[in-house]
């Protein structure tokens, strides 16, 4: 049996450090998980740990990679299923629901936007041109939606993307049930 490590072994194990360090990260927040956390709970040595992620911000980084992908392809699948006999507000109100509440990504989308605004320069640049590929995906599906509206379609997107940010909070402090039915019509109904 050979001692070198195959590229399917590389990428499953990289695989799995990504998944339970976001797995950490979204219990502890991205301060509070270490190497040593991510390690022990992937089974693997620290030293082994260095060998796929020479330090924790590059974990971060493929983290939030795979992360700002996974709700940019939502937005654009939004985008691309469209039908036109959907009314305005109910693909506004699914888009709201699916984005904001789920559970996990949720909490990791909260603690690496933390993380970014707070200490950590390269995240922030990357989440600002995600937000603003976000922002444009949002106005060109807005445009299409509401095609027969006089609308400011930009104004409106960046609106859209706050109130995203805004349930994903609100959401995940759990005070009360957001009204996201009502919120929807009354965006969908801008003239």
């Amino acid at each position: 049996m050979s001692n070198q490590v195959t590229e399917g072994q590389i990428i499953s194990t990289r695989q799995s450090i990504l998944d339970v360090a976001s797995q950490l990260i979204a219990q502890k927040g991205v301060k509070n998980t270490s190497l040593a956390d991510i390690s022990k709970e992937v089974g693997i040595s620290k030293g082994t740990l260095y060998y796929y992620y020479s330090n924790k911000n590059d974990i971060i980084y493929d983290i939030a990679d795979i992360h700002l992908k996974q709700i940019t392809e939502e937005l654009l699948s939004w985008i691309d299923n469209i039908e036109h006999n959907i009314a305005p507000e109910e693909i506004l109100k699914v888009v709201f629901e699916r984005i904001s509440t789920a559970e996990t990504r949720g909490k990791l989308h909260l603690y690496l936007i933390s993380d970014a605004v707070t200490s950590n320069e390269p995240l922030k640049q990357r989440f600002r041109e995600k937000y603003k590929e976000w922002r444009i995906a949002l106005e060109n599906g807005l445009r299409k939606v509401l095609n027969d509206r006089t609308v400011d379609y930009g104004v409106l997107s960046y609106i859209i993307l706050a109130a995203l940010d805004g349930f994903t909070i609100q959401w995940r402090l759990g005070e009360e049930e957001i009204p996201i039915g009502g919120i929807a019509e009354i965006l969908s109904k801008v003239q």
